[in-house]
């Protein structure tokens, strides 16, 4: 096994040492089963799962039924899927950001600001809808936005972009933002959004 293949549990590869694993291939035409499952001697009750080239592997005891291990197997499948949409997620964020900084800004932040750039969404921002720390290079994009129309994630994510090259709102600030052309639109949206919020959370 490499490095690189994806895991649901931090110790989850040291218990599944080619030497120590016996393959059961669970691809029953019958049951039409989309997995690998492999029986494992250090495995006394744990089930656990993780992705190699493409295809789900189980990992189970030896002696857990077949049909037990098909039936954690449901679980453990759901939660893979999960992890690796929200990888996909960030991944997606990351690529719309450098986009949006090869079309509208002069400079490459990505590659000419002092420290890495990270932008990431996260779930702990319900007072505002993107924040930066130019000092680290961390953006931040609520999770909230997830859904909303491209033009207003975009216009979020450029206005904390401009701040790793002008940290304050000075007019240099609003020159850059000025060159996107949907920006005071994506403002009237988040505008219009909040105030619904705030009306149907005190009716």
């Amino acid at each position: 096994m490499t490095s690189s293949q994806f895991s649901l549990f931090d110790d989850f590869f040291s218990d599944c040492e080619i030497d120590q694993v016996i393959d059961e291939v669970a691809e029953s035409k019958v049951q039409e089963l989309d997995y690998e499952i492999r029986r494992s001697k250090r495995r006394k009750k744990s089930v656990g799962a993780f992705r190699e080239q493409g295809r789900t592997i189980i990992v189970a005891p030896i002696r857990m039924s077949t049909k037990e291990v098909h039936e954690y197997a449901q679980e453990l499948i759901q939660k893979l899927n999960y992890q690796q949409e929200k990888v996909s997620s960030q991944e997606l964020l990351e690529s719309r950001a450098r986009h949006l900084v090869k079309t509208y800004l002069d400079v490459d932040v990505f590659s000419e600001h002092p420290v890495p750039v990270t932008i990431r969404w996260v779930t702990n921002q319900n007072s505002r809808w993107g924040s930066c720390t130019p000092g680290d290079g961390n953006i931040r994009i609520s999770h909230r936005l997830q859904g909303m129309p491209e033009y207003v994630i975009d216009a979020v994510v450029l206005h904390e972009l401009v701040h790793l090259i002008v940290a304050d709102h000075s007019p240099r600030f609003y020159e850059y933002l000025a060159k996107y052309e949907d920006y005071r639109l994506a403002k009237e949206y988040l505008a219009g959004y909040s105030f619904a919020q705030q009306n149907l959370a005190g009716s």
